[in-house]
């Protein structure tokens, strides 16, 4: 890892976007524990914070990026990150930080739970409307899947079997049989094939609800399976941009995608982020993949700045309501945990793949995304590490 001065960097969102940006204190969803307000005041020292993030990572992964947002300001020290996202045995290198694109893994999940709750909420559904609703007209649903809402989609309480990743195996998934223990007693199984779902279902609410000229184009394809399934992804692919992104105020909304980008568009994957295997090593790196056919469970590429202005907005009340927000937390539509820290209950969600290894948490007034190119580190393995970096940075004061 390279040695640089600690500079604190409290960086102004209109300076990293061209826009400019309302800084809006977010509003904290739970209390400090115990505190007397008149005699000791407990306050989150961001700098030690970063600190401890970075004092972890730096010489346990090859590279890594991260952004805080608390109280609705952007903070990380210096670039915002450490070590490389291209080594030097895979010309040209370039430092890791906290603008450095990489892929996200299952923190896609995250993304995917927001936007299937905000096309709900656009048309006044619930997230306990029924999926069966919305699928291609030939395929016939299980007695099981008809009961089943976007809410146990998004929570992994179906019972689905996964039969694959392609059209047929979803429609041979909607179509067979569950697992009756885990569909009769909601249990919670992740499995990738409930948030594939959504991004074949979420095109059909929204053709439904909002725009009936697609209903019939969609309709039309069905004889035509592959081209449906491209037209699903395309579409899914645009109700997030405009949904999540656009919502979000990232300045490049309508290019973010499943593969490798830069701010015109698809770029060569061999000149993005690479994974990697070691630490120091020279070894050459993995690409990342293309999963633009289904972003429902995975494989958003984009920086850690992105990710953690999406996770402020979601706080926000910019993207779903408050309401429907706690939802998504409390039951983990979109994430993975809820752990018990000193300041109340964070929430959090993680993913890994490609080498590349992700995770973030809401705090309540604090925002966090941590990347790294290297599974080499704890840090995405729940909130045993990022959890305790965040409550040693808090100081009381007298």
């Amino acid at each position: 890892m390279k040695t640089r001065n600690i500079l604190l960097a409290f960086v102004a969102v209109a300076a990293l976007s061209c826009k400019k940006e309302e800084n809006i204190k977010v509003q904290a969803d739970n209390k400090l524990a115990a505190l007397d307000l008149e005699a000791n005041v407990a306050t989150l020292d961001v700098a030690k914070f970063a600190g401890n993030i970075e004092r972890y990572l730096n010489g346990k992964v090859a590279g890594y990026g991260y952004t805080i947002f608390h109280e609705g300001n952007v903070f990380y020290l210096d670039n915002g990150g450490g070590g490389w996202s291209r080594k030097q045995s895979d010309p040209p290198a370039t430092p890791h930080g906290a603008h450095v694109r990489q892929g996200t893994a299952s923190v896609t999940k995250f993304i995917t739970g927001l936007a299937a709750t905000a096309v709900l909420q656009k048309y006044n559904l619930s997230l306990d409307e029924k999926l069966y609703k919305y699928l291609p007209s030939n395929w016939k649903p299980s007695a099981e899947f008809k009961q089943l809402s976007f809410k146990r989609l998004l929570a992994h309480e179906t019972g689905l079997i996964n039969n694959g990743g392609d059209f047929a195996d979803y429609k041979k998934t909607v179509e067979g049989p569950v697992k009756m223990d885990e569909f009769t007693d909601s249990i919670r199984n992740y499995d990738n094939i409930n948030f594939g779902l959504v991004a074949i279902v979420l095109p059909y609410v929204s053709a439904k609800h909002g725009f009936p000229q697609d209903a019939q184009v969609l309709k039309n394809l069905e004889g035509n399976p592959n081209e449906l399934y491209k037209q699903l992804a395309s579409r899914y692919l645009s109700l997030v941009r405009v949904n999540v992104f656009k919502p979000a105020g990232l300045l490049h909304w309508s290019v973010m995608d499943w593969c490798v980008w830069n701010n015109n568009g698809p770029m060569n994957a061999a000149l993005g982020t690479l994974g990697y295997t070691t630490v120091f090593g020279n070894e050459k790196g993995s690409l990342k993949g293309d999963e633009r056919a289904n972003g429902g469970a995975g494989g958003l590429y984009c920086s850690s700045w992105e990710m953690a202005k999406i996770q402020l907005s979601a706080a926000q009340g910019k993207i779903v309501n408050a309401a429907n927000y706690k939802r998504m937390r409390e039951q983990r539509l979109g994430f993975d945990g809820i752990y018990a820290g000193k300041h109340g209950k964070y929430y959090w969600k993680n993913g890994g793949a490609n080498r590349h290894e992700t995770i973030v948490a809401d705090f309540g007034p604090t925002q966090v995304a941590v990347f790294t190119n290297s599974r080499t580190s704890d840090i995405g393995n729940g909130l045993g590490v990022l959890g305790k970096a965040y409550d040693d940075a808090w100081e009381v004061k007298k």
